[in-house]
């Protein structure tokens, strides 16, 4: 597959998906990231490995049969949803401007939730080789309510950002109508890529048994409701400059307890 090419603090990383063979030439970088690899990969080289939980939706599968996969709640939700003056814009080309609007609206998403900000040189990268789709849901006054990032690769489309305005609002209705609107999205989403012929929609992570965070329990419930299949991949951090080896070292000694954590090698 073609490499993404972005930077991280300054770390310059590689990111490929679901295999470790390269089109073409592949220039050197920090940290190569390999995600979504089917097998545990084991090498002697100075690296890192998780292993990784997410959860697919086969698109080859009817509209009916799509929607029988989906809990009750779900269901319901989309189908309300769908009475509301609601507007979904897919966008598969996006601009500059796409990204930018998208990482602004991402930013108090993310500081509410306590994770990292998307990274807008990875989000360029993704466009500049067509592996780019970003998605919102608006309501009637033009005001977005979700949006998603998906990264293409052969056969699949993957969600690596979803964020909604909902932390924008103390009123319990109005987030509803937002979470409605959300699931809404998803279901265009899907039926968007199960039209363009693609095999599976990753929703891109799942919690594990042995994980005590609530919020992402919480996320693992909201896409489960979508049904679907749970599968265990694998994620491989190989390091190839003495700054990448320290980023792996501190990131091994953060990781280390958690349960999606594998091994970690000097060598």
């Amino acid at each position: 597959m073609k490499p993404i090419y972005w930077k991280k603090w300054m770390l310059d990383i590689t990111d490929l998906y679901g295999t470790n063979e390269i089109e073409g030439h592949c220039k050197k970088t920090d940290i190569t990231i390999v995600s979504q690899l089917p097998k545990y990969t084991n090498e002697e080289n100075y690296h890192l490995l998780k292993k990784f939980k997410t959860l697919h939706i086969d698109l080859e599968q009817s509209e009916e049969e799509l929607l029988k996969g989906m809990n009750r709640s779900t269901k319901y939700q989309i189908n309300k949803a769908s009475k509301e003056a609601l507007e979904v814009i897919i966008t598969e080309r996006p601009s500059s401007q796409d990204i930018q609007e998208f990482v602004q609206f991402f930013i108090p998403f993310a500081k509410e939730k306590g994770i990292p900000p998307c990274s807008h040189s990875k989000l360029h990268s993704l466009r500049t080789e067509g592996m780019l789709v970003i998605t919102k849901v608006m309501d009637e006054n033009g005001r977005k309510l979700a949006s998603h990032a998906y990264s293409l690769t052969k056969g699949k489309a993957s969600m690596i950002h979803s964020c909604s305005g909902r932390f924008d609002f103390g009123n319990n209705q109005e987030r509803n109508r937002i979470g409605r609107a959300n699931r809404f999205l998803h279901w265009n989403d899907i039926l968007f890529f199960k039209k363009k012929g693609y095999e599976i929609y990753d929703f891109v992570g799942l919690s594990f048994e042995e994980d005590e965070d609530e919020a992402m329990k919480n996320i693992t419930h909201f896409k489960k409701g979508f049904g679907g299949r749970e599968v265990i991949e694998y994620k491989y951090y190989k390091a190839s400059s003495l700054a990448g080896k320290a980023v792996l070292f501190i990131l091994s000694k953060r990781w280390r307890n958690r349960p999606d954590f594998l091994e970690y090698s000097y060598k």
